[in-house]
């Protein structure tokens, strides 16, 4: 075969097709993309929920302990200040019969509570007439109602938010189990062990509601409590009013008119 024409010889390609051969393959390569790598953010969250929902029941624990304290400071406060509307009120109606204002004053102040605080407020402005002792009814009602309603914003908030947070530690104690699972892989840990950490972080959600639900109850009372003390307050003011219009208490009677003489 070596006496033979060289037919079979490699094939040669064109010097232009060679040239952008060269260029093809001295190319740079595209280069692999870089590991993927975890947020600092994302690793404390992570981290954060791996401690599992203990610290969110101490938490709801102090929330309990707060409301609860609140709710005795109030019990207390409106037992001490309690006053019976029904037979108050016919009391003072007799006082006001009598005609003796001193009298009047005298019951409101062996009578304590907020209706009298806020009718003493009142009948300091008798003279300056009824227009200005509705007007300085009004502020002593603002007044008292401040006290009133003392503890009643914090056991709505206690009331309002404590189930969100017994949820929120129900949702860390499940990303703390199913966490647990990942990383024991291969070691045997069975799925009764997540479904007890799981059963676990559940208590917090019914711990949660528990808290939340004495807190609900107080606000409510505590919320009526007070708009009955308003209202106590404007009747019986109403009650005064009508009395210092008649001829009670100084006030002018209108003049009598004579019977006809008989002829």
């Amino acid at each position: 075969m070596g006496g033979l024409p060289d037919l079979i010889s490699r094939p040669t390609l064109p010097p232009d097709l060679r040239a952008s051969v060269r260029s093809f393959g001295s190319r740079p390569r595209i280069a692999s993309a870089p590991e993927r790598e975890e947020l600092p953010v994302i690793e404390r969250l992570v981290g954060i929920a791996g401690a599992g929902p203990d610290w969110v029941l101490w938490l709801l624990l102090l929330m309990s302990l707060l409301s609860i304290a609140t709710i005795f400071e109030r019990v207390i406060f409106f037992r001490r200040r309690r006053l019976r509307f029904v037979p108050f009120s016919r009391t003072l109606e007799a006082a006001l019969r009598s005609g003796d204002l001193g009298a009047v004053r005298k019951l409101l102040e062996d009578n304590p509570g907020p209706e009298s605080t806020i009718l003493r407020r009142a009948l300091e402005w008798f003279d300056d007439g009824a227009d200005a002792m509705s007007e300085v009814l009004e502020l002593a009602i603002r007044e008292q109602r401040l006290e009133l309603e003392q503890g009643s914003t914090f056991l709505g908030t206690i009331g309002n938010n404590a189930p969100f947070v017994g949820l929120l530690g129900t949702v860390l104690g499940v990303v703390a189990a199913f966490q647990q699972l990942g990383e024991s892989q291969g070691s045997g840990m069975s799925m009764a062990t997540v479904m007890g950490g799981i059963s676990e972080a559940l208590i917090a959600t019914a711990l949660g509601i528990g808290v939340a639900l004495p807190a609900v109850v107080a606000y409510n009372l505590f919320t009526k409590r007070a708009y009955e003390t308003e209202d106590n307050a404007r009747a019986l003011m109403s009650l005064i009013l009508a009395h210092r219009k008649s001829i009670r208490f100084g006030i002018a009677r209108p003049a009598a008119v004579p019977a006809a003489v008989r002829i």
